[in-house]
């Protein structure tokens, strides 16, 4: 308990630190970063002191079983989660592919000395949109002398490691296989091809480890600290065994939005929740929720553009269904298991269950009717948040029930997801993701440009000149579109210049970018003149 919070919030305050020395020294150094992470590490060691061991818990044989096979998956899928054979860099899953391109370019990005709050480095003329706090703690140690490929390892174990202690903490082995072998029926396809592979990766209801934990770099630290602060209000307001300091889960709370804006209102909503149904705690949490307030707003400020980013809402019922299979084959006994769980609670409400329960309930049927985002997919997010939650109360239902009949409910529940997750993290796998000696050319290409220059490039996830971590006209379209940017105009703009069509001489000066850059063989870099500098 005390070294896991010490963890989370040396993390959280040396990322809060850097933003507070970038904006004062307009940008990161390497005598900087070791300041921020010397204020990480101060405040670690203070919550090491402070944190009360709170009561001991005794892992079963089930809980052991769990936490192996999440350290051996683990270990698997962040060893490999960037690595070099020969004269390439591969990426594990293809899952990553264009998920760990945008982490490279944002670390190095930021680690370059830009300017707070920055520019996006993949769409010149807009502000930075994204939860950086993840990629902002990785460029720190690259500051610091830590590689960045190497880094990325180190923070993928170590926020696995908090993250399977937070998962058990939370709920038990059960939570650890909800978030590992979640899933539907389409697993069960292993019987009619003979092949393990990760069949849930063609459907909506994909494997949360390998889409999630593996991809959103955020949830490193989200993760454990969301379950952390969810098993700390579930002591605090209902059971009362152990205390955390205030100001430890006010520290993590206002810093989320920073690492995934999604956990932070999914924690938010819990907490208004907990307002109706626990009235004794209403001062408390009145108290606590209005001096976060202005923090956790300014934090999402800068995440979403100052409010500029588009969110996408809209109606959006069904979800990505597409007739009654779809449910079937993603989610099968899962919504069943959870209506049977919204029922229970009706008839015997407690105020826990509601408060935690409820709340991840609610949640799960506002996905299914509203989209969160332009690409409905994004609602797992948030669907994440929902099923781990409810996963310690679900067992105390399927823990009642026949032992045949809870073998039987585990079986189906957790076997789709268990085939995708060893087809995930097959040994075969492994995708080129860039060549070492082009990267090792084009920053020599570049070393006279200088760092704050935008570059028009061809728009692809893993072209060398984005993860080198140099701002470009327009990065991948895929990012894009996802980050909720307006960029048609300037990427119609560039591909006209591009791919030479009519009258791409006169666009060429009214790109937003200082070079044109062209892999080639061989390449090219070109200043891009700007209108006032062209002949009359």
């Amino acid at each position: 308990m005390k070294a896991a919070a010490a963890m989370l919030v040396f993390v959280a305050s040396s990322v809060c630190a850097a933003l507070v020395a970038g904006f004062a020294f307009g940008g990161l150094s390497t005598p900087l970063a070791w300041g921020t992470l010397g204020v990480g590490a101060v405040a670690g060691f203070a919550t090491w002191r402070l944190v009360p061991s709170g009561q001991r818990r005794t892992p079963n044989a089930w809980d052991i079983l769990m936490l192996v096979i999440f350290g051996l998956v683990s270990l698997r899928a962040f060893l490999w989660l960037i690595y070099a054979v020969g004269d390439e860099w591969r990426i594990l899953s293809p899952n990553n592919l264009g998920d760990i391109s945008l982490h490279l370019d944002l670390i190095r990005y930021l680690a370059g000395g830009v300017g707070f709050w920055p520019d996006s480095p993949i769409l010149a003329g807009t502000s930075l949109v994204y939860p950086v706090g993840m990629d902002l703690f990785n460029a720190l140690l690259a500051l610091v002398g830590v590689p960045v490929e190497r880094g990325l390892v180190w923070v993928g174990l170590g926020g696995a490691s908090l993250a399977a202690w937070a998962l058990w903490r939370w709920g038990r082995a059960f939570a650890l296989a909800a978030i590992l072998f979640n899933g539907g029926f389409v697993g069960f396809l292993v019987f009619q091809t003979g092949q393990i592979t990760d069949f849930q990766n063609a459907v909506a209801w994909k494997n949360f480890f390998l889409s999630m934990v593996v991809t959103q770099r955020g949830l490193l630290f989200a993760l454990p600290a969301g379950l952390f602060l969810l098993d700390a209000w579930r002591q605090e307001f209902f059971r009362s065994e152990f205390g955390v300091p205030a100001w430890v889960c006010f520290l993590l709370y206002v810093a989320m939005p920073l690492f995934n804006v999604h956990a932070f209102l999914f924690l938010s909503l819990v907490l208004a929740c907990a307002f109706v149904v626990v009235p004794a705690r209403r001062k408390f949490l009145l108290a606590f929720v209005g001096a976060a307030f202005l923090p956790a707003t300014v934090a999402v400020y800068f995440v979403s553009g100052r409010f500029a980013a588009s969110s996408g809402l809209h109606w959006a019922p069904g979800w990505m269904a597409d007739g009654w299979a779809f449910w079937f084959l993603n989610f099968g006994i899962s919504l069943p298991l959870l209506l049977l769980l919204a029922v229970r609670i009706i008839r015997k409400p407690d105020p826990e269950t509601v408060c935690f329960a409820g709340t991840g309930l609610a949640v799960f049927l506002l996905c299914f009717l509203v989209s969160f985002a332009k690409w409905e997919w994004d609602n797992t997010k948030l669907f994440l948040w929902a099923w781990i939650t409810c996963t310690p109360f679900l067992w105390q239902m399927i823990a009642r029930w026949h032992p045949a009949i809870r073998a039987l409910v585990c079986f189906l529940l957790f076997f789709s997801g268990a085939v995708s997750l060893l087809g995930g993290l097959d040994a075969r796998h492994g995708y080129k993701l860039a060549s070492r000696s082009e990267l090792a050319t084009t920053a020599k290409f570049l070393a006279d440009v200088p760092l704050g220059d935008t570059i028009a490039i061809e728009p692809n996830y893993n072209h060398p000149v984005i993860l080198l971590g140099r701002p470009v006209l327009c990065g991948y379209e895929g990012h894009l579109s996802s980050h909720g940017l307006d960029y048609r105009a300037s990427y119609d703009a560039l591909q006209s210049v591009l791919q030479r069509k009519p009258g791409w001489q006169k666009i060429l000066p009214t790109l937003n970018a200082r070079w044109l850059y062209l892999q080639g063989p061989p390449p090219t870099l070109q200043p891009i003149p700007h209108p006032h500098e062209l002949p009359h």
